[in-house]
C-alpha cells in the first residue's frame, strides 16, 4: 500500500460501472482508500459530502445511474470534491455519447478512457464497439491538450502507450502489458486508483499520472501468470503490495 493514501485513508464514492464493481472496490482498498457505492438519489448527495473523491462510470448506465451521477457530480462541484470521469463506451450509442458530455460539461477534474472513447468526445470517429478501443490509436495531441485547457480538466487515454495532458503538461507512459485487455475491469479500476490518489491529496495531473502507471507496472509483474485467473490474482498481490518506491521514475518525472 502507499505510505501517502494510507494515512490519509480517503473515501472514494463511487457510481460505476456493475460489471466491474466489486474490483473497483477491492483495488480502492488494495492502496490504502476507503471505497463506498452509494447509487440511490436519496443518499448520493449525502454521501459526495462525506467523500474525497467521486468516480463516474456510466458502464451499465440506466436512466437511475444517470439521475444519481447528475446529482453527484452537481453536489461535488458544489464542495470542490474531484471527480473522475470513465466515459464508457462513448461513441457506441448517442445516450452514452450526450450523456458524457453532459458530465463533462458539470465539470471533472479527470477523464480517462481509450482512444476510441476520448476520439468520441473530441467531435472526431471513435468508432467504439461496445466499451472496447477500435481501430488506430493515433490522435491530434494538440487537440487533446486544447480539450483539457477548455474544459480544466486532467486527460488521461490508455492505450498500448498512456498519455496524459492538463492542456500545458504532458506524459506518455511506456508500461503496461497487452494481457490488461484479456479480463474485464482494468480501465475501471484505473479510474478507481487515480480517484484514491486524488483524495490523498495529489494534484490532478500527479493522481492521473500515478494512477495510470500502477496499473501498467503491476500488469507488468502479473504477466508471467499461466492462466487469466493467475493472472488477476497477481494483479491485485501487485498492487497492494507496490510502494513508493516502485513509483520513483515517474514521480521524478511529474517533477
Amino acid at each position: 500500500m502507499f505510505t501517502t493514501i494510507l494515512e490519509h485513508k480517503p473515501l472514494i464514492h463511487h457510481l460505476t460501472n456493475t460489471v466491474t464493481i466489486n474490483d473497483c472496490a477491492n483495488v480502492t482498498l488494495a492502496v490504502g482508500a476507503s471505497p463506498v457505492m452509494a447509487e440511490d438519489i436519496r443518499e448520493v448527495e449525502e454521501m459526495v459530502r462525506l467523500a474525497q473523491a467521486l468516480v463516474l462510470n456510466i458502464g451499465t448506465i440506466d436512466a437511475d445511474m444517470q439521475a444519481a451521477q447528475r446529482l453527484a457530480a452537481r453536489e461535488a462541484g458544489r464542495l470542490n470534491v474531484p471527480i473522475v470521469l470513465d466515459p464508457v463506451g462513448a461513441g457506441a450509442t448517442t445516450l452514452r455519447t450526450a450523456f458524457s458530455k453532459e458530465l463533462i460539461d458539470l465539470g471533472c477534474t479527470v477523464i480517462k478512457g481509450n482512444a476510441s472513447e476520448i476520439k468520441t468526445l473530441l467531435g472526431e470517429d471513435g468508432r467504439t464497439k461496445g466499451v472496447d478501443a477500435a481501430g488506430d490509436t493515433m490522435m491530434d495531441r494538440e487537440s487533446i491538450r486544447a480539450f483539457a485547457r477548455k474544459h480544466q480538466s486532467v486527460l488521461v487515454v490508455t492505450g498500448p502507450n498512456d498519455y496524459i495532458t492538463d492542456g500545458a503538461r504532458e506524459m506518455e507512459l511506456h508500461v503496461g502489458t497487452p494481457r490488461l485487455g484479456d479480463i474485464t475491469g482494468t480501465g475501471c479500476m484505473t479510474a478507481s486508483l487515480i480517484a484514491s490518489f486524488l483524495g490523498a491529496g495529489y494534484t490532478a495531473f500527479e493522481a492521473a499520472v500515478h494512477g495510470t502507471f500502477v496499473m501498467g507496472k503491476a500488469g507488468e509483474q502479473a504477466a508471467s501468470a499461466q492462466g487469466l485467473g493467475d493472472f488477476k490474482r497477481e494483479l491485485f498481490n501487485a498492487i497492494s503490495l507496490m510502494t513508493v518506491q516502485d513509483l520513483v521514475e515517474v514521480t521524478e518525472r511529474v517533477n
